[in-house]
């Protein structure tokens, strides 16, 4: 009998979180392959919708670990502070 053999799609990682326009405002639940940074707009069709919620790094920017391990910063008025053990910190 024939050897059974599964065959798999090649599947892309996408990514899924709140999104909004900075031309019209208007707010989404967007999904989009991994990497991509300017949504198209359902309301306007503009390119210029955006993650409500920043969640990796671009390539080749720069990645901040704080001293507890944590990579998540706060942008505040004073500067980054670590979101998980609030510390602000220097460069």
């Amino acid at each position: 009998m024939g050897e059974k053999v599964a065959l798999f799609k090649k599947t892309e990682q996408t990514a899924v979180g709140e999104a909004f326009c900075i031309q019209c405002k208007h707010t989404w639940i967007a999904t989009a392959p991994v990497g991509v940074v300017d949504l198209e707009c359902p309301e306007c069709g503009t390119f210029k919708g955006k993650y409500k919620f920043e969640f990796h790094p671009a390539i080749g920017q720069l990645i901040r670990t704080c001293n507890c391990g944590n990579q998540l910063f706060y942008l505040t008025p004073d500067g980054h502070m670590c979101a998980n053990c609030g510390i602000y910190q220097g460069y």
